[in-house]
């Protein structure tokens, strides 16, 4: 991995919690302590994050709580197109009506998609572009409302009601972070509520979420995860996570 790629990767998982402890690092990240060390040392002269002990805290002249779209795409991309395109080829039929919330993982399904007649139902500007080249052989629909800069979806009480009005076979899903006590998390309210609409929607949830999300808390809940069907993620996942998710009775896919 290149130490501009990884020490991206840091900055993405400090804006996303807040803080972030140099061993999660070095285990997430397959380096040394040491190396993240000097890596932190580095992103503290840019400003970009703050040292404390055993870790790291969001920098002092840094305000977002969320990554920008462009960011998010270079994050776990190789492990994030591995889970869009197991999801696309595995788990969608001919003649099924499709929720793609708008996040990158989500969104990377659409190249994927070869099955007839499917309808697809999205709020990301993203996706929408994807699918838009893929027309008539994808039925595309997509919803009002206010455009975020951030993650380049369409939030508020339009988007919501868009979502409401239908019925969806599937809802593929993602989140910032996902904890077995606080269940998928995510940093903005109205995201979280256009995504809890996507969910009472959809006959079944599947979640897409990559290894970096495991453990992650942010801002407030989106479902707990009884109401998920299906989870896939890459080889990375927490085994001790996984298998409590199982017996909850979700069906776990690893995107080898």
């Amino acid at each position: 991995m290149l130490i501009e790629e990884r020490r991206r990767r840091i900055v993405e998982w400090v804006e996303s919690n807040g803080s972030v402890s140099v061993d999660t690092l070095s285990r997430q990240l397959a380096v040394s302590t040491m190396t993240i060390w000097r890596d932190l040392k580095a992103l503290e002269s840019q400003g970009l994050i703050r040292r404390v002990r055993g870790g790291a805290v969001k920098g002092r002249s840094h305000v977002a709580t969320e990554p920008q779209f462009e960011i998010k795409q270079h994050v776990y991309s190789q492990e994030k197109t591995r889970i869009a395109s197991y999801a696309a080829t595995r788990l969608v039929k001919d003649n099924d009506i499709l929720i793609l919330e708008g996040g990158t993982t989500v969104a990377g399904m659409v190249p994927y998609l070869t099955q007839s007649n499917l309808t697809i139902l999205t709020n990301g500007l993203n996706t929408i572009v994807r699918a838009a080249a893929r027309v008539p052989h994808l039925t595309v629909m997509c919803c009002g409302g206010i455009l975020r800069d951030v993650s380049l979806t369409f939030v508020g009480p339009q988007a919501e009601a868009f979502f409401a009005g239908f019925r969806a076979h599937k809802l593929f899903l993602s989140a910032t972070g996902l904890t077995l006590a606080d269940g998928l998390t995510d940093p903005n309210p109205l995201e979280i509520q256009v995504k809890r609409a996507m969910s009472a929607s959809a006959e079944q949830i599947i979640l897409l979420l990559d290894s970096s999300k495991f453990g992650v808390r942010s801002l407030s809940q989106i479902i707990p995860l009884q109401d998920v069907d299906i989870l896939v993620t890459d080889v990375g996942a927490p085994p001790d996570i996984l298998n409590a998710l199982r017996e909850m009775g979700i069906e776990i896919h690893i995107a080898a």
